[in-house]
Order: structure tokens, then sequence, then C-alpha cells
């Protein structure tokens, strides 16, 4: 039987493409404008570098070995090993694994799993979520955070959260944010840091909206039109059969809707350190 794929494991393959091609960055992660709020194609790069230099520059002094878990393509990983810290690394994409193989050679152990299927007796000085805590089980992974964790270890977590406000988001992604503080409450974790950097990330959506609107959006339009004139049987057909998964994806992405002033209002996104 054919093992079912992981649309998120997907997602993060056809990321690192996109960015591969169209703005020569291999990171997968939001960018970080502390002063000029503008994002462009131009600057994401430097913006995303500025957000690793931020992850870095807030690690425990002290720390020498550390598990990166959704360690996309490595180029986190890759700048921690130059710095002298071991690294090793977790994530759920083949492809990236490959990647990350390819990058770093023998001086990382790569495991291909979830961050919940993890097995491993190594003890590590931090563990690192770069924008990966968002797709664990929020639970079931402090609790494992704890277990694996040595005394006087680290917990970092550079990720959004959802906020507690009326309305619905337009973008999803990112456990609650009152759930996770009264869970992480409730562990014997101390908080050192906790940095909320919520409006120098929010222009990668800004960006990305208008990557949508702007780029994809014509395509499909221009799709639609060329499908419908010469298949048009079959069009009707798709159309009739995932009507509501279109509607939902031109609700979501084609509206104008993920903006940074969005991300702001429904998002919280802060860079947390803990120490057990």
């Amino acid at each position: 039987m054919t093992e079912k794929i992981n649309s998120k494991a997907i997602g993060l393959d056809i990321g690192l493409l996109i960015g591969r091609f169209f703005m020569e960055t291999e990171d997968l992660h939001y960018g970080y404008w502390p002063d000029d709020k503008t994002a462009t194609a131009q600057n994401f790069a430097e913006a995303q570098h500025r957000h690793s230099k931020l992850i870095i520059e807030n690690i425990p002094e002290g720390v020498k070995s550390i598990l990166d878990v959704g360690s996309g393509s490595g180029n986190l990983a890759k700048k921690l090993l130059a710095l002298g810290y071991e690294v090793d690394c977790v994530l759920p994409s083949e492809f990236l694994a490959e990647n990350i193989r390819k990058k770093l050679g023998d001086r990382s152990t790569v495991h291909v799993c979830g961050f919940e299927d993890l097995i491993t007796e190594q003890l590590y000085d931090l563990i690192l979520f770069s924008e990966s805590f968002q797709y664990v089980k929020l639970g079931f992974s402090i609790d494992k955070i704890v277990e694996i964790l040595p005394s006087g270890g680290h917990l970092m977590i550079c990720d959004f959260f959802q906020k507690d406000v009326p309305g619905k988001s337009p973008l999803g992604g990112g456990h609650k944010w009152i759930k996770f503080e009264e869970k992480i409450s409730s562990v014997p974790l101390t908080k050192l840091t906790d940095l909320d950097i919520t409006e120098e990330t929010a222009p990668t959506n800004d960006l990305f909206d208008k990557f949508v609107t702007q780029v994809l959006g014509p395509i499909k339009s221009m799709s639609g039109k060329y499908l419908e004139s010469n298949y048009p049987r079959l069009t009707g057909f798709m159309k009739w059969k995932y009507e509501k998964r279109l509607k939902k994806i031109n609700r979501v992405y084609f509206t104008g809707q993920l903006t940074g002033e969005n991300f702001i209002k429904y998002k919280t996104y802060r860079l947390l350190v803990f120490k057990k």
C-alpha cells in the first residue's frame, strides 16, 4: 500500500523550489524587518537572514548541542554548525532531508519523521522550533520536550500563535496563545525570553499576498479560460466535483486578505526561550 503523502511536507518542498527560483533563498521562514517595514522580493532574503540572526543571538550561553525541529532546507543548521554548535535535524520531508544531507554531510544526524515520532537517546542543550511548533501537537509535544530535555536544558520557539480576538483570521496556522500559555505554565519550564516580533514579521504576509493576487491570480484566471475553452466538459465536472474546495481557496488566497495588517490583528509572533 502506498504511503499517504503529508500535505504539509509537500508544501515545504514546493516552498523551497519557489524560494530558490524567484528569491534566491533556501530559507523556509518569515522575514524580519525591524526598521523598514516594506517587504519586496529583492529584500526578502536579507530579511530572512536577519530572522536567523535574531534566533542565533538569543541562544542561551552554555548551549553546545541543538536539536533543530522542522529544519527546512538546513540553512539555519548550517549556520549553527559554522558557529561551533552540534546540530541534529528533525523533519518529515525526505526531499528536504536529502537537501540537508547534501548541505551538511555527516556533521548532522537527520531524522526523517515528525517530532512526535522521534526516538532518540541523545540529550540536547537546546530544542529549537523555528516556525515548526505550529505543526506539532501542543500538549503531547510539550510533555515530550520536558521528558527529553536534561535539567538545565533549554527550549526555544520562534513562531506565531492565534490571538484570542473576535473574528476569523484569513491566515490559518498557529496554536492558540492562551492554550499554549496554560500548558507551558503547567510544566517545569521557566520563561527566560519573550520577544513580540509580530509587527517586524508581518510584512512577509504583504509580500505573499501581492504574489498571490498579482501573479498567481492572473495565471489562475488565464488557465481557467483556456480550460473552459478547450475542455468545457472536464472543466465543468471539476468545478462541480471540487466546488466547496475551490470556493475556500478563492476566499482564503484570492481576496486580498492575507495582509500584514490582518496578521497583526489575529496573530502574535513570538521568540520564546525556556529553561528546564
